[in-house]
């Protein structure tokens, strides 16, 4: 192997890997909100095209943190609104 096989194999495919990876195994494990026919679409999205598929998938289908809700995106406004009296 030269120098470019081993670039190309640390830089490209094993992130690419590690990306496709955790997309697959967010959308099997972590994902209850989404309907069957959405996460299988998404699956087959993922595998027929890899790279494309993982980040439509971040970007769009949101591997967004589950503790993130409406209730805590309000609690410092509500808060605020205790304190002063008025919305900020």
């Amino acid at each position: 192997m030269d120098f470019w096989d081993v670039f190309l194999l640390l830089a490209v495919f094993i992130p690419l890997t590690i990306l496709w990876a955790t997309c697959i195994f967010d959308l099997i494990f972590r994902r209850h909100n989404l309907s069957g026919w959405a996460r299988a679409a998404w699956i087959v999205a993922i595998l027929v095209f890899p790279a494309l598929g993982s980040l439509a998938y971040i970007t769009f289908g949101g591997m967004a943190p589950q503790h993130f809700s409406e209730a805590s995106a309000a609690a410092p406004r509500d808060d605020a609104l205790r304190m002063t009296g008025r919305a900020p």
